[in-house]
């Protein structure tokens, strides 16, 4: 992690990041790692229209768009997109995580930096919406997850969870 006290907007991230000279062309992501009633956490697969990491598993979540007038309502709004779910109640701040890709897309290296949060699933299920980016939705108890299967920033983020006292959270 980069960093672990929550940033709300472009220029608190931009006041974090000033003293990292190694980044290109910055792309900022939140993601979710929600969990049900059962303290599973439920991760994506990523299917072959995905950016990058296709097969991997990750959290739900997505590029933060100049239109989204906060980290939370870019968060927000990205859940919905890919779960098709409003209910679901972010709860804590993970941390920053940077993740120099190749984007599939472009083919241009790209500094993501992807803000990771827990949230809760209150009611229904998620329903895969981006069916060509995502093969579908799979639970999982924290502790049973194969490593090798999730992407390196998903991995990042599961063993910062583990270091918290998460189910405080839930």
């Amino acid at each position: 992690m980069i960093f672990k006290d929550e940033v709300r907007n472009v220029d608190e991230l931009v006041a974090k990041l000033i003293d990292i000279d190694s980044l290109k062309k910055i792309k900022v992501a939140v993601i979710c790692f929600i969990f049900n009633k059962q303290c599973q956490v439920i991760l994506n697969r990523r299917g072959p229209g995905a950016r990058d990491d296709v097969g991997k598993l990750q959290a739900v979540g997505g590029s933060v768009n100049k239109s989204d007038a906060d980290f939370l309502s870019a968060l927000k709004r990205e859940i919905l997109e890919e779960t098709g779910n409003n209910d679901i109640k972010i709860s804590k701040f993970i941390g920053a995580y940077h993740d120099r890709k190749i984007d599939n897309e472009t083919k241009e290296i790209v500094d993501w930096i992807i803000l990771g949060y827990i949230g809760i699933l209150e009611h229904g299920n998620l329903i895969n919406v981006e069916k060509s980016r995502s093969i579908d939705f799979e639970t999982f108890n924290i502790n049973d997850i194969n490593p090798e299967e999730l992407s390196l920033s998903t991995y990042e983020f599961i063993k910062e969870i583990k270091r918290m006292k998460w189910k405080s959270y839930l």
